[in-house]
């Protein structure tokens, strides 16, 4: 997260939140394993993650900002 601006980071926040509550609510990047997931936060923001539904569980493994 080191040298995300503060806008990137307090959005990435917000969207991680609304995640943990509904981690289905993002697009499936492997028809074949759904549990991979990504979307987009702030203006220009995505975001990689991988759902542990038995654990509840998020892992995020990439996160880009193109802002």
């Amino acid at each position: 997260m080191k040298g995300l601006p503060e806008e990137a980071l307090d959005a990435l926040i917000s969207r991680t939140v609304d995640l943990v509550e509904k981690p289905w609510d993002a697009r499936v990047l492997y028809k074949d394993d759904p549990d991979f997931r990504m979307t987009t936060f702030g203006d220009f923001g995505v975001l990689y993650f991988k759902v542990d539904e038995a654990d509840e569980l998020i892992t995020i493994f990439n996160v880009t900002w193109a802002g």
